[in-house]
């Protein structure tokens, strides 16, 4: 098994997966059942997601099985390739700090979009902070 410190990087992708099974309803019958790629119908074995728990992979999964590890954890595809890279490739990613939670969101899936679709969100942002100024600015007179 990997060394890892508690917290570091060595584990992120395993930690995501227990971080889950830590929550209430949440267990390992109902994690292995819905941790299916919603684009493949791919589904990780029993054992290695037993192996993963324990941080005992140690080969980086396929994108189809990170997809799958999305769906069944119910995050976005993006957090749990970046816990990946994190365990299997020591690479971090700089977080969006000072920002609230809800906009880290939005830029997560900003990014599993199509980049056509970009310029039409930027108009919507552009155009809540505008009506933001807007009713500001009325406030004032």
């Amino acid at each position: 098994m990997p060394a890892t410190v508690p917290g570091d990087t060595g584990d992120a992708l395993s930690r995501l997966v227990r971080e889950a099974l830590d929550r209430p309803g949440v267990t390992f019958r109902r994690l292995t059942e819905s941790t299916v790629d919603p684009a493949t119908g791919y589904r990780p074995g029993t054992t290695w997601l037993h192996k993963l728990v324990r941080n005992e992979v140690v080969r980086a999964p396929e994108p189809q099985v990170l997809r799958a590890l999305a769906a069944g954890l119910g995050l976005p595809v993006l957090q749990v390739q970046r816990a990946a890279a994190a365990q299997y490739l020591d690479y971090v990613t700089t977080e969006l700090t000072g920002l609230p939670a809800d906009a880290r969101a939005i830029v997560a899936h900003l990014a599993e979009l199509d980049p056509a679709d970009l310029p039409r969100v930027r108009v919507v942002i552009e155009a809540l902070v505008a009506a933001r100024g807007d009713s500001e600015g009325a406030a004032e007179y």
